[in-house]
């Protein structure tokens, strides 16, 4: 099973990227032959959409197609998104443009939520309202909200660190569990069910 982390800060060496890697050692280390994949943003230098990319030989889907593999052969994703100015940062919601059903369609996502205060909700409701609708990823009831990054998940084990760092790493690796098996199922009802789920006459649900 591969899971795709996408890492959506555009910071270098972001608190983002910091909890993508601790979600996916956590899954890693479960011992499910579970592979984490990671795309950090903040390196991928991935341009804004443009309509380019609907043509298979423009430049612009040249680049794409390596990420839109990656995201294809993903059995389920995880969005981290951290919070700013109470918003999903635009190079997430940018990616999300290139990402259609061949890629997402009826699969499992989370999504996280980053912030270094008390924040991290906005990002969570903009994604369930907006970030679904044309790639048909089914978010999942569970989601993760990381508040105090700086001083949360810097480190492997679930019983290290302040009482406050141990409660989301128990919460995180809870909500993990519940996507893995969100993705078991899923891939069994695609499995069985994929040519009625994906009706070219429909792609988007109208």
């Amino acid at each position: 099973m591969k899971i795709a982390i996408i890492s959506g800060s555009h910071r270098g060496e972001s608190q983002s990227t910091k909890i993508s890697k601790w979600l996916g050692a956590n899954l890693e280390a479960r011992g499910q032959g579970i592979e984490a994949d990671i795309l950090d943003l903040a390196h991928a230098d991935i341009p804004f959409w443009d309509e380019g990319a609907w043509n298979v030989d423009s430049d612009l889907s040249t680049f794409m197609r390596p990420f839109l593999a990656r995201m294809a052969a993903a059995d389920a994703f995880i969005l981290v998104a951290p919070e700013w100015g109470g918003m999903a940062p635009a190079m997430l919601k940018n990616f999300l443009l290139y990402l259609g059903t061949a890629q997402c369609g009826h699969k499992p996502a989370m999504i996280v939520g980053v912030s270094s205060g008390r924040g991290g909700k906005y990002p969570m409701t903009e994604l369930r309202i907006s970030g679904y609708k044309n790639t048909r990823l089914c978010f999942i009831p569970d989601h993760l909200i990381v508040q105090d990054c700086e001083k949360v998940m810097n480190e492997p084990a679930l019983d290290s660190g302040s009482e406050n760092d141990q409660h989301i790493k128990r919460r995180a690796d809870h909500t993990l569990g519940v996507l893995v098996a969100y993705a078991k199922a899923f891939n069994s009802m695609r499995e069985e069910h994929g040519s009625k789920l994906l009706d070219k006459e429909f792609p988007f649900g109208q």
